[in-house]
């Protein structure tokens, strides 16, 4: 099924060298309100980037000038807009690494067009929530959040997160002291549950401890994990 004619058409900038994969998902996309931009080598990608917003992005890990991670890297600098990048099946190293340089989700190819529609949604779904601006800021120990506006502050200090990130945080911080399960923090995150071995949660979980600091501050406040439970943010004992 399409989806809603209700949802403004989406712009996507693919970049991947699979000229043939590339096509398929642009017959397969285009008809259900997903407008494709398509680039096969990092610097079209790049220039794209440049002088054009798109809604998301779509980035292959391996590319034919360089690694897919260091243009993220780039990319992340100047945009929190979503990005799903595409590894090699079985390398779950490279989809960790992706996680951790600003990744909101993955798909381990080869992957089926339609799976790929719903991570769209999903990923889209908890980005353009309309913010609640009613949302009081959350304030943890050194840490606040604006939910409004994703901004979010280590004392003083402004700290970049992705919009999952953002979001796992948020979660954490309405239950402090409380087993937040991981299916719920997915659900809340990337709009999905987890599957058996799926590292995105985990691994955003390990990105938000080194951004906050959340190893290395007197202990102050902690993200644990409670094995077979899930996730929960607490001062330290």
């Amino acid at each position: 099924m399409p989806f809603s004619q209700s949802v403004v058409t989406r712009r996507i900038l693919l970049i991947d060298d699979d000229v043939e994969l590339a096509q398929m998902l642009r017959e397969y996309l285009e008809p259900n309100q997903c407008l494709l931009t398509l680039a096969h080598t990092g610097a079209q990608g790049l220039a794209l980037l440049a002088r054009d917003d798109y809604d998301l992005v779509l980035l292959d890990l391996m590319l034919p000038d360089g690694s897919g991670l260091d243009l993220l890297k780039h990319y992340r600098v100047r945009s929190r807009r979503p990005v799903i990048m595409f590894t090699a099946h079985g390398g779950e190293t490279d989809r960790v690494l992706g996680l951790e340089f600003g990744a909101d989700d993955y798909l381990a190819k080869p992957f089926s067009p339609r799976e790929l529609k719903a991570r769209i949604t999903a990923v889209m779904r908890r980005f353009e929530e309309v913010p609640d601006t009613g949302k009081p800021c959350l304030s943890l120990g050194p840490i606040s959040l604006d939910p409004a506006t994703g901004l979010v502050r280590l004392g003083a200090e402004e700290i970049p997160l992705t919009g999952a990130e953002q979001r796992v945080l948020e979660i954490l911080m309405r239950a402090p002291g409380q087993v937040i399960a991981r299916e719920q923090i997915g659900m809340y995150a990337l709009g999905r549950r987890p599957e058996r071995y799926d590292r995105s949660i985990d691994t955003h979980i390990s990105t938000l401890r080194k951004k906050l600091r959340l190893d290395h501050t007197s202990g102050t406040l902690s993200i644990r994990n409670l094995r077979g439970l899930g996730y929960v943010l607490a001062g330290a004992d």
